[in-house]
């Protein structure tokens, strides 16, 4: 593997990065460049991008506008909805408990990047949880990015448990020259040259049921996200299969693309879902089947991502049945339609 084999899912554009770097003064345009990465990312529900690339972006936003405590404070400055954890949030909104919640997470993200990966360990004796993320060792340097997304975890939990936090946050990097900024976002006892990048606090989180408070600040949370899921599609406030097609892209992988699902997610009874889509002249199954089609036809055409994650990725439970889908909107295989279409387009590029 090649440090560009390494990809992960972006939100850049949905993230605030762009306003942010030009708050600081810099030129959001010029720093992706010199990371590598195109400046805007074709309009849809998925992109991927080199992981490379956006470990460079952060490196290079904190260089170029002189804020060596970028990644903290864009943690601080994300977007009021945290549209940016769209799909965490959906998927909190489907569980039952903080370790379902968790282990859906994670799950999500193991098909989402090969760049950075999460897991988490239990010590019952001393009531704590340690969650632990590691970054693929070709990944070029990533402090911004590695306490931005710690920040933005203590931040989440804040605004979901209003008295949670950290017990101990370590980072492999050095420590800066001031530490006030991690008091104010972590707001926990720091450890820096660590031998891993973790985050413990006590295990009583883990085991929090979804309590009507939770639910009470979740929801709305959903709603922001899906409110401005559908800005980018007209007229998509008054269908509610404009609403499943905005929810789907971030719950699925986890086996959570049932109408009963989407349900909780949307916080609609399953038979009116079905009442309403039927009112639109469409049902569950064809709403579900375009979002999987879509998404498949570009990132096969965009993407080197494999058959077996993209099948996973759209809640397959094999790659069989997503061939046989394929073969249905394609009359080609996976594999082949892409092959087809990077010939295609070779052919065009030849041709200019």
């Amino acid at each position: 593997m090649k440090r560009e084999d390494l990809y992960m899912r972006s939100f850049r554009g949905e993230d605030g990065f762009n306003e942010f770097v030009r708050s600081l003064g810099g030129d959001a345009a010029a720093i992706t460049k010199a990371a590598g990465l195109v400046p805007r990312l074709p309009k849809g529900l998925i992109n991927f991008e080199s992981f490379a690339g956006i470990c460079r972006l952060f490196e290079e936003a904190a260089n170029q506008t002189n804020e060596p405590y970028f990644g903290l404070k864009w943690a601080q400055h994300q977007p009021a909805d945290f549209r940016f954890s769209g799909p965490h949030v959906l998927l909190l909104s489907m569980s039952s408990n903080a370790k379902e919640w968790l282990d859906m997470a994670i799950e999500y993200q193991k098909i989402h990047s090969n760049g950075v990966s999460f897991r988490y360990d239990i010590d019952t004796a001393a009531n704590l949880v340690t969650g632990q993320i590691s970054v693929h060792p070709l990944a070029p340097p990533c402090r911004q990015f590695v306490e931005q997304f710690v920040g933005c975890v203590a931040l989440l939990g804040r605004q979901f448990i209003p008295e949670f936090r950290f017990d101990q946050v370590t980072f492999q990097h050095g420590p800066p020259e001031d530490l006030a900024l991690y008091e104010e976002v972590l707001q926990c006892p720091v450890i820096f040259n660590a031998d891993k990048i973790s985050i413990t606090s006590n295990l009583k989180y883990l085991k929090m049921k979804k309590t009507g408070v939770v639910t009470k600040l979740v929801l709305p949370l959903v709603r922001k996200y899906m409110n401005w899921q559908l800005t980018k599609h007209p007229h998509g406030e008054d269908s509610i299969s404009m609403m499943i097609a905005g929810s789907l892209p971030g719950v699925m992988g986890v086996n959570g693309s049932s109408v009963n699902d989407i349900a909780k997610v949307l916080n609609i009874h399953p038979k009116k879902i079905q009442r309403l889509l039927k009112d639109e002249g469409t049902n569950y199954s064809d709403v579900l089947d375009d979002v999987r089609k879509n998404i498949a036809e570009r990132l096969l055409i965009e993407s080197d991502i494999s058959i077996v994650r993209l099948a996973k990725m759209l809640d397959y439970s094999s790659d069989r049945p997503f061939t046989a889908a394929a073969k249905r909107w394609f009359d080609l295989t996976p594999t082949e339609f892409r092959r087809a279409q990077r010939a295609k387009k070779s052919k065009g590029v030849m041709r200019r």
